[in-house]
């Protein structure tokens, strides 16, 4: 029934393992467009016109994980929103997500590597110090334009 959803009593189990695969499959997907896009974001003209406004910073810090140009917050936020779109979450899965992104971005660009960085754990997520190389090269030779995991930059 409407109410057995809405308050997830009928099925919890069912309701845990759906969020995780679905935000699973987010990470994977956005991770996947968002390197395409950033690394086409890094060709000569875009990256003078449009992805110059985001380095600005060499040495990035939280705040600065969303400075960018407009034009690239909404090529790049596309990334973020194509899971959703595809598979039509439930709206607490939609707000996980969207705080997990935020969180991640964040700590990829807060410039220190904590204890609990999620790249002790996971031995394919980029963090802090992934990213910070991105920051400190040319455009043409940086490298690194996935958003969280690393396979993509090997």
């Amino acid at each position: 029934t409407w109410a057995c959803e809405v308050v997830f009593l009928c099925h919890p189990g069912t309701f845990r393992r759906v969020v995780l695969t679905q935000i699973i499959f987010y990470f994977i997907l956005e991770d996947f467009v968002f390197y395409w896009g950033h690394r086409i974001l890094h060709t000569k003209w875009l990256y003078k016109h449009v992805h110059s406004v985001h380095h600005e910073y060499a040495t990035p810090f939280g705040l600065t994980s969303e400075y960018a140009h407009p034009a690239e917050i909404l090529f790049l936020g596309f990334a973020t929103i194509l899971g959703p779109a595809v598979t039509g979450p439930h709206l607490i899965t939609l707000w996980l997500w969207m705080v997990l992104r935020v969180l991640e971005t964040v700590e990829a660009h807060c410039g220190y590597h904590f204890p609990w960085s999620p790249s002790n754990f996971l031995p394919l997520y980029g963090g802090a110090d992934f990213h910070d190389y991105h920051h400190r090269l040319l455009y043409t030779k940086s490298g690194n334009y996935s958003s969280t995991f690393t396979y993509m930059d090997r």
